[in-house]
Parts: C-alpha cells; sequence; structure tokens
C-alpha cells in the first residue's frame, strides 16, 4: 500500500508522478485499488510506471479497482495519453 502526499507535486515534464503511476497501472490493468483528490493520491496494489511511460490521468477526483482477470471498474473515462 503506498500513501503519497507529494514534495513536489509536478516533475520537470509537468505530470504529476502519483497520477503517473495510477495511470500506468490502469492503462495496464495491474490489479489494485487507486483513489485520486487533486493532489493527493492513495494506491492499494498496482506499480510505478516505467521511465518511458507518458500518459497521466486528466480528472481531479476519481477511484478505480482492477481485479485480477482484467476487470476494472472506474470513475475515469479518460485518456491516459498527454495532452
Amino acid at each position: 500500500m503506498k500513501i503519497k502526499v507529494p514534495e513536489e507535486s509536478r516533475s520537470s515534464n509537468g505530470i504529476n508522478p502519483q497520477l503517473k503511476d495510477i495511470a500506468y497501472s490502469m492503462d495496464t490493468l495491474i490489479p489494485g485499488f487507486y483513489i485520486w483528490l487533486g493532489s493527493f493520491c492513495w494506491r492499494f496494489g498496482g506499480s510505478d510506471a516505467e521511465e518511458s511511460y507518458s500518459g497521466t490521468i486528466h480528472s481531479f477526483a476519481g477511484f478505480s479497482l482492477v481485479l485480477p482477470g482484467y476487470q476494472i471498474f472506474t470513475t475515469y473515462k479518460g485518456s491516459y495519453d498527454p495532452r
């Protein structure tokens, strides 16, 4: 379980690293429970994003549950691509 309150809310490329980790985990369907609200991110399960992954979440708040067997239940319906 990781609870991260970011020391620095944006990386050098302007992407919140905690949202990047959550987006990566959801995009690759890694089982876990994820919550984000502004700069607060809570992740139970999942994985850290690869360095080459550039995706992020483009919503202020939401949650997601990814179950084994590639089932995902989420409030997020957008793209993970950077804008």
